[in-house]
């Protein structure tokens, strides 16, 4: 899962959100004092990531992209936001506006005391307002591309993620039932989980 998904299922703490937005790009290690919310969205973010890397859809989908690949669970993921931004009604209480516009407005604000590396991403995705792209296929390719501006020399003399994307569109409709199949059990296991919520979270 991306970054909207990663959010979304999330409890309704800015914190929690934060942590498990942030989960990546931290390298799944919080800073000595951080606040046992965003500790906790971390460990969830990271539950999801198991979760779905070993969930059979998510390898059927993957395994529509081609037989072989480095990058396609980073496509899949990045196209499930995609499908998500596209369905945002059927899973969520608030509409995907409100919802970004609540969230980045709480993230500039919390983040600003965080460490450099923290707050410098929170703020650039923030008011680069990349959440809300994820709503058209053109902005799903303009994802990739920014991915790919940091990929290493030798990842892109194998290959890039821009390079599924003619596999994506032949398998579009395939992809998104698999969406729609895999993702109320995405929002199960977070209600479900210890460090999930049943209702103290924006999930209908």
């Amino acid at each position: 899962m991306n970054w909207l998904s990663h959010i979304l299922l999330s409890k309704l703490n800015i914190e929690y959100q934060l942590g498990n937005l942030l989960a990546d790009p931290l390298k799944g290690v919080a800073w000595n004092t951080a606040s046992q919310s965003l500790i906790d969205g971390i460990s969830m973010h990271k539950a999801i990531d198991v979760y779905t890397d070993s969930h059979p859809v998510i390898s059927a989908s993957k395994s529509r992209l081609g037989k072989k690949g480095y990058l396609k669970g980073v496509v899949v993921d990045v196209l499930y936001d995609h499908f998500l931004s596209n369905s945002w009604e059927s899973y969520s209480k608030l509409p995907i506006d409100h919802f970004i516009e609540k969230f980045g407005s709480g993230a500039i604000y919390t983040s600003n005391v965080y460490p450099d590396n923290a707050k410098k991403f929170v703020h650039r995705l923030v008011k680069s307002n990349q959440l809300t792209t994820y709503v058209t296929f053109e902005g799903f390719v303009e994802t990739l591309k920014r991915m790919d501006k940091r990929l290493s020399p030798r990842i892109i003399a194998r290959e890039t993620t821009l390079s599924y994307v003619s596999s994506v569109e032949n398998n579009y409709e395939q992809l998104r039932r698999d969406f729609d199949e895999f993702f109320p059990e995405l929002v199960d296991f977070f209600k479900q989980h210890k460090l999930g919520s049943e209702s103290d979270n924006c999930l209908l």
